[in-house]
């Protein structure tokens, strides 16, 4: 499908190009024959080229993914002239992608980035999708607060299977939006070579923009390990109290054990037995050690 917008400038955007509407694009702005090839699908790694008087990119953004519970790459395209964008996509529609088509339909946007320059209008399009993925990283916020509250009242597999998920989408997050800023700081320093060195404060402003992301999507990752590790000190400790407990009652209950393993000996003699009372008195004398290591231990403020 392919998308024209006129003004000034030449904005043609492309959703899953046909091999036809490559090679039209070829005929009419003298496109070298390895972007040709790019453009026929998307790209596993994000890349910067210029070739003549054009910049052509790929770039990567952060697309959640609600049925994986994480987020994906969502590739753009960039071709990039004095004259004309090109911008190409190649998964389904997205919000992402919606949001930014709302905006296109505005009459405002005509009248300030058709009519403008395509430096304004590549900074419009990477500015909203920047500010998209700003607003999308909210729901990771929101999981580091209800791990937070939950880790002190429960430990079980539920919260260990919440940790690992919100570690896993910040990993996801970070590993595509590293991509994204180092695509963006390469423009910050091509750019301008190739498009006039005016146009270098709105590449700087765009990696500024970026590395406002990259800081919260940082501290969301320290939060993580934060609260991982607070809650692995927790259940350790509460094994620890666990491991405690059982060996101090072994270590108060083994005198007693043994006087009654004693007395179930085939012995022929066996002092007590036989004597008034002998049963209590058994038991007396197998529970006074216990009774007495008891005490020794709670008076040392040991138990």
């Amino acid at each position: 499908m392919i998308q024209t917008f006129q003004g000034k400038i030449k904005w043609i955007d492309l959703v899953n190009p046909s091999e036809e509407e490559i090679n039209a694009l070829k005929t009419e702005f003298k496109l070298h024959p390895i972007i040709m090839e790019e453009l026929k699908g998307p790209s596993s790694r994000a890349k910067v080229a210029f070739y003549n008087n054009y910049l052509y990119f790929v770039s990567h953004f952060p697309n959640w993914n609600p049925k994986l519970q994480t987020s994906e790459p969502y590739e753009l395209d960039f071709i990039i002239s004095k004259d004309f964008l090109i911008t190409a996509s190649y998964q389904p529609e997205t919000d992402m992608r919606q949001e930014l088509l709302e905006q296109v339909c505005s009459r405002e946007f005509e009248e300030k980035y058709l009519n403008g320059t395509t430096v304004e209008l590549l900074y419009f399009i990477i500015l909203n999708f920047l500010e998209f993925t700003a607003r999308e990283i909210a729901h990771i916020n929101d999981k580091l607060e209800e791990i937070s509250n939950l880790i002190f009242k429960t430990r079980s597999q539920l919260l260990i299977e919440k940790i690992a998920a919100t570690k896993r989408d910040i990993l996801d997050f970070r590993r595509i939006y590293r991509f994204l800023k180092n695509i963006l700081s390469s423009l910050s320093r091509l750019g301008p070579r190739v498009l006039g060195e005016e146009t270098r404060i709105y590449f700087d402003d765009l990696l500024g923009e970026s590395l406002k992301v990259e800081d919260a999507i940082e501290n969301f990752a320290d939060t993580i390990n934060s609260l991982e590790n607070t809650y692995n000190s927790l259940v350790q400790n509460r094994i620890n109290s666990f491991t405690r407990i059982y060996t101090l009652l072994s270590f108060v209950t083994w005198p007693t054990l043994i006087i009654i393993s004693s007395f179930q000996m085939n012995a022929k003699y066996a002092p007590i037995v036989g004597l008034p009372y002998d049963y209590f008195i058994l038991v007396g004398l197998a529970f006074l050690p216990s009774l007495i290591f008891y005490l020794i231990l709670k008076r040392k403020k040991l138990i």
